[in-house]
């Protein structure tokens, strides 16, 4: 080996191990307390929160794990944020050079508004997602393996074992993607959805908005009590749940599918008295909420075994009774009464004393039932009705009527006076008629006698005579439903004003 080849030799190995040295002993401080309590100095900085670092694991010049990550909200009071393992790794591009990628594995986060201080929630948003806006901060994070809890107002969940990413595709832009099997406690034995995405305010970041969508799985599971104010304990629920901000305004909507739902749980924010009733299954097409006010309830499906005096109760009629089954076709309620309402069904047991008594004109009695081919209401007027009204033949007393009522009926609806020699209680054999709303406009039809034009047959010393027939002319509903729509409205804002939080 000639004396050039030596010294070209010796050169390289003094590269190689010099090179060697350096990354060794690069590696050896990478290792060091020193680099993980610098590390955790700067985490601390960055974040603005206590945070700790159990161990750094390097992986490669562009690669470096952390292991046992603790972030402590202010004076080290309780846990915002610990990880087992997060590897960030360096992915530069011309137009940034700095970028990174985090991967978050195991651990726990919590953003609540709940169990924080205000103060703390505040600096902890600001300092966990803000940052994230920022030119230096990670394009994109992805995790597994963590419990992730989140409360805003009165709208919780909480996600374990989840896997998912949060990409940050621009200063004023964020997105979440989240799956889990076990949601808010309960296995749902298929994935759980979350998406979301967010943005940096003045004061934090800004849900702009959050869906949740979910398999079948048990009502309460959503904890939607204190969001509707009312304890909900029967029915299943398949479908999407919403969330967003807007300034103050907090909105939560619903839409999806619903199971054996006990009416009377929904209905107690609507109505003074709740409608007691179960629904097989529905589609529900929207229900939202902004606070606690609900702003919109649309559906459509069977209602069972609804009972028609808590329906009538809203409008100051009690007593009445009734079993309602209701086939709607389209349901759109609002704080402002009925947007629409299509629907078919019949309804058994109804007690004309109590309707009747109500009227204030006199009293009938009898068990009336109503067969509904077709009830049609838009902005809370009554736009068409097609339904047959009948009496249940009497067992044990016979129903009788009151001839001041009779007289007011004449006068009111027949626009002519009956001769003032009526009993003051008669006995009746036959009541029934067909009856057709246009647009609040009500045409009367017999339903028995001579070409089926009687109305009502009275019976006087054991014979039964003719005494109403049908009206020739209609009957102008408006004056009446004009009362009811008052009356109902009332009800209505009362309940919402008794329903809305102190403070």
């Amino acid at each position: 080996m000639n004396r050039i080849q030596i010294i070209t030799l010796s050169s390289v190995a003094a590269l190689v191990w010099g090179s060697l040295g350096v990354t060794g002993g690069y590696a050896w401080y990478l290792r060091s307390d020193a680099y993980r309590l610098g590390a955790a100095e700067y985490l601390s900085e960055y974040l603005d929160l206590p945070a700790e670092i159990g161990r750094v694991v390097p992986r490669s010049m562009r690669v470096q794990e952390f292991r046992d990550i603790t972030v402590y909200l202010p004076d080290r009071r309780a846990k915002a944020f610990s990880c087992e393992s997060a590897v960030v790794t360096s992915t530069p591009s011309e137009d940034d050079p700095d970028a990174y990628e985090l991967q978050l594995t195991g651990g726990s986060c919590e953003l609540s508004d709940r169990t924080w201080l205000r103060g703390d929630y505040r600096q902890v948003l600001e300092s966990g997602l803000r940052p994230s806006f920022d030119q230096d901060g990670p394009q994109r994070v992805q995790f597994s393996g963590m419990d992730i809890s989140f409360v805003r107002s009165r709208f919780s969940l909480s996600m374990e074992n989840a896997a998912g990413r949060l990409v940050f595709s621009s200063p004023q832009h964020g997105d979440a993607s989240l799956f889990c099997q076990r949601f808010n406690g309960y296995d749902a034995g298929a994935d759980v959805h979350l998406t979301a995405e967010f943005s940096p305010t003045e004061t934090g970041v800004q849900v702009d908005s959050l869906e949740l969508t979910v398999p079948r799985m048990p009502l309460y599971i959503l904890k939607l009590d204190d969001l509707i104010g009312s304890e909900i304990r029967s029915g299943d629920f398949a479908g999407k749940l919403s969330y967003a901000e807007a300034g103050a305004e907090r909105r939560v909507t619903a839409a999806g599918a619903c199971y054996d739902i006990d009416l009377s749980e929904w209905t107690r924010m609507l109505s003074p008295a709740p409608w007691r009733g179960r629904c097989p299954e529905i589609e529900l097409q929207e229900c939202r909420f902004n606070g606690r006010t609900l702003e919109r309830l649309r559906f459509r499906g069977i209602l069972q075994d609804l009972k028609l005096g808590d329906i009538l109760a809203t409008f100051g009629i009690d007593g009445v009774g009734g079993d309602l089954t209701l086939n709607v076709g389209q349901a759109d309620l609002s704080p402002t009464g009925i947007r629409r309402f299509i629907a078919s069904g019949r309804c058994r047991g109804v007690s004309l004393a109590a309707v009747t008594k109500a009227l204030g004109w006199g009293e009938m009695t009898g068990v009336l039932n109503i067969q509904i081919d077709d009830l049609t209401i838009e902005d809370n007027h009554l736009i068409s009705m097609d339904a047959i009204i009948s009496i249940d033949d009497a067992v044990q007393t016979p129903n009788r009527i009151e001839g001041r009522l009779i007289h007011e009926v004449v006068k009111r609806a027949l626009k002519m006076s009956l001769p003032p020699l009526l009993p003051e209680s008669i006995e009746y054999s036959r009541f029934g008629l067909r009856l057709e709303v246009r647009d609040e406009e009500l045409f009367i039809f017999g339903s028995h006698g001579r070409r089926e034009k009687t109305i009502l047959t009275i019976r006087m010393f054991d014979n039964d005579f003719p005494l109403i027939n049908e009206p020739e002319n209609a009957i102008d509903l408006k004056p009446w439903m004009d009362d009811l729509r008052r009356r109902m409205l009332e009800a209505i804002q009362q309940q919402g004003g008794s329903s809305q939080p102190a403070g």
